[in-house]
Parts: C-alpha cells; structure tokens; sequence
C-alpha cells in the first residue's frame, strides 16, 4: 500500500501504481490536476469498482468544493480542478453575477465621491430627491451635519400643495380703499417663494388679520403658501415648478404689532403664463397650450380690473438672477430675457398702466445671493446685470416711471440658503426690507373705520 501522503507523486506514478491506489489518493491526485479519470481509464488496471468509487467521491468533492466556493478566486478554483464537474456552467454564471456586482458597487461607489464632490462645490447641484435615492443613510446624516442641517428636514420633504381661491370678476368684487400690489414674473422667477417668505415674515414679526371686505379672496392659497412651505419655523420647502400657474388676489389687513393704526393691503401674483402672451403679441407667434388659453384671459380681465380701480398700487417685477447667468431656456426654447424682452414692449403700448394712482415700481432680483461683491460692490454689479440682460425692458419701465412721476427702484432679494434646491432656511432680511418698504408707502387708515365694518 502506497503512503497517504502524495504530495511528490506525479502523472506517471498515478499510472504506474493505480492498483495499489485508495480511492481517496486516486481523487486527490485528479483533484489536483496531476492526474485525469480517462488517464488512468486506459491503463486497463482501474476496475470497475474502483472507478464507481472514485466517480462518486469526486461527485461528493465536486458538490462540496462548489457550495464552499463564493468568490470569483475560489470559483475559478473549482473550475481548474473540475473543469468537467456537475456545476460549470453554474460556476460560470455566478464569476459573471458576483463581477456584475462588483462593478456595479465600484460604479455606484464612484457615483457617490462624484456626488460628494459636486455637492461641495454647489449644494444645488442634485435636487432632494436624488440625494435620497443615491446617498446611504450615513451619508446623508454625514452630510447633513457637515452642512448643520437636521436630516430629517431633508427625509420629510413634501412637495408644496399649494390651494387656489376664486379671483375678482368685476369691479364691485374690489375692496376699495386697499393699495393693491402686484407681483409680476415669468414662471419659475421666484415670485412665489417671495411671497411665501414675505406672508411668513409678516405673520412672525407682524400681525396680519382678515380683510374686512365680505370676499375673502385668496385666503385659502395665502394660508397655504405660509403652512405648506415654512411650517417648520425657520426652515421650508419650496415647490417645484407647479403645472397649475394660476392668478391669485389677497386682501389683508397689515400692521406692526402694538401699533393701532393699521393697513389694508391686497398682494396680486400674476400667473406666470402672461408673459407669454406678451411674447405672442410682440413676435405675432402663438406658443401658449389651448387649454391654458381661458385662464390667461381670466388672468388678464382680473389685471385690467385692479389696474382700473381707484386703489392706490405698487408694482414689483421680479427676475431671476440664475436663469439669465444659466442661460435656461423652456420648453419654447426662450430665456427669461425674451420673455421681458416682449413685456416691454407690452409697457411700451400701454401708457396708462402706472398712470393711475401707482406709488411705486420695484424691479427685483432674486436669487440676488449669487451675485459677486457685497454692499455696494454688489449693487453696482445688480445693475450691470441688468443693463446688459434686460436693457429695453428696464429703460421702458424707467420711462413710464418718469413720465408719471412714479418711484422706480431696484431690490435684491434673497429667500434665504437653498440646499439640495427644495429645502430653505429662510433670510427675513429681504422680506422684512420689502415689507418695511410697504409700512411706509402704505397709509394706514383710522381703526374706527375697521370697527364700523365688523359692526355692520
């Protein structure tokens, strides 16, 4: 009997020696390659018994090497010994499955430093979302704390739903007494986020109350603005571009607190969508859907009827500093700028505008934190953005502004540090200087008026 031990033996000895060989060193020495089944076959010596043995032990190793193998090494392993065996093909496809997931945990590993990276360089580089979806748990919570941000204003993200009241449809449905502003803006300017920090700032730091005109419009959509978008004290979460880009009209009465005297206000936001009606009748085109066509017309009747009143009125037209500086365009293939571009001609056309009883006219810029320098640096800089983006438009509104002795100012307008483009913590600044703004061009009117009303 040949030693167990048969490390030293080669392809020859196997042949030579296969009588005096145990099944077990017969299937070390194939298992090892040294040696093959059909190999020792032909030497006429390897008896059938021999050979069923040796079938079913290297059946059994085979299994055995198999289930134990769970790396791509030890799979090709199993291949070199069993290049034969009952589970190639299965090997096979599990090196291909184990490399598919190796590659893609590399890749999404990869995804994830390009990720990191880029938010380091612009934290509105992804929206929420896809931070949720691509970065881990600990990532996020790492990133988070990196930024002094709790993570779970960031996991509880809801989009906005903001709700719409019914806007006037005559002259009798206007209070009177009230200044009405008017917030003009393309779509996605940042009117509406301006409008949400500016009712949230007036609620903290002011007081507000219902008007006293028996139509309460646009309270149900003023609420909203204020409890979907900055229910979280000083954090808030902005809406995405809105399918539903509708004309509401707000009467309120404002005041500081403590202070008796106080002010009856109407806040207008124009649906964005006017701006491209101004640019079908600049550029005899029409790019405006059908079924938007009604609410645009109701968008324009209700304007017309405000810009008729004999309320006073203040103007503020909003910009957005990004959109023109990323030269975004829509899904019409215009800019910001083509769009303005048209309004003013729209100004142009229509002198009487602010004629009638109009305090002042504001151009804003949003997203005003990115622009370079500070103080007045900053300002010099505001204007030359405009100048050199919006120049027709802005020497028609300075015209119109001279011609009736109406104020006409810029302001930069920031709604605070945007993270991931859906989470804001807000800066009152802004707001609390467009509001401060309004306490002073805005009479107030003799608290005995108001009783009268509720009395009545």
């Amino acid at each position: 009997m040949i030693s167990k031990n048969t490390d030293t033996m080669e392809n020859k000895d196997y042949i030579a020696k296969i009588e005096d060989l145990t099944t077990e060193q017969i299937v070390d020495g194939i298992s090892k390659g040294i040696v093959t089944f059909d190999e020792l076959k032909k030497t006429g010596e390897f008896g059938f018994d021999k050979q069923k043995n040796v079938k079913a032990l290297l059946r059994k190793k085979d299994d055995d090497a198999f289930a134990a193998a769970n790396t791509v090494t030890a799979l090709q392993n199993y291949l070199s010994i069993f290049p034969f065996g009952n589970h190639v093909n299965e090997a096979k496809t599990k090196i291909q499955q184990i490399q598919d997931e190796e590659n893609a945990g590399e890749r999404k590993r990869l995804e994830r430093e390009r990720m990191l990276r880029e938010i380091k360089k612009d934290i509105n580089e992804y929206a929420h979302d896809e931070i949720i979806n691509k970065l881990s748990n600990d990532d996020l919570e790492y990133l988070c704390s990196d930024l002094g941000i709790d993570a779970q204003i960031i996991k509880n993200y809801k989009t906005p739903e903001l709700r719409f009241n019914a806007i006037p449809k005559s002259e009798s449905d206007i209070p009177a007494g009230y200044t009405d502003v008017f917030f003009w803006g393309i779509p996605s300017s940042g009117k509406t986020c301006a409008l949400a920090a500016i009712f949230d700032t007036m609620i903290k730091k002011y007081a507000m109350e219902e008007p006293d005109c028996k139509e309460k419009f646009g309270a149900t959509y003023r609420d909203s603005l204020i409890t979907q978008m900055f229910n979280k004290k000083d954090w808030g979460y902005l809406p995405g571009r809105t399918i539903e880009d509708k004309t509401q009209y707000m009467p309120f009465i404002f005041y500081k607190k403590g202070e008796k005297s106080k002010r009856k206000i109407s806040f207008f936001e124009l649906s964005g969508e006017v701006f491209k009606y101004f640019y079908e009748v600049a550029n005899n085109s029409q790019i405006i859907d059908d079924d938007r066509r009604n609410d645009i017309k109701g968008s324009f009747d209700t304007l017309n009827l405000l810009l008729r009143s004999n309320n006073q009125k203040i103007h503020f037209f909003f910009i957005d500093y990004n959109q023109e500086t990323k030269h975004t365009v829509d899904r019409n293939g215009l800019t910001q700028s083509n769009y303005l571009q048209a309004a003013a001609t729209y100004f142009r056309d229509n002198n009487e505008i602010f004629k009638k009883r109009t305090d002042a006219v504001y151009v804003v810029i949003t997203k005003a934190d990115e622009i370079r320098g500070s103080g007045s640096d900053r300002a010099t800089n505001a204007k030359t953005f405009l100048n050199e983006n919006f120049y027709s438009f802005m020497s028609v509104l300075k015209n119109q502004c001279e011609r009736n002795s109406v104020d006409f100012k810029v302001k930069l307008f920031s709604i605070g540090n945007v993270y991931f483009k859906r989470i804001c913590k807000i800066n009152r600044e802004y707001s609390t200087d467009i509001i401060n703004d309004l306490l002073k061009r805005i009479k107030p009117v003799n608290d005995s008026k108001l009783k009268n009303f509720f009395n009545s």
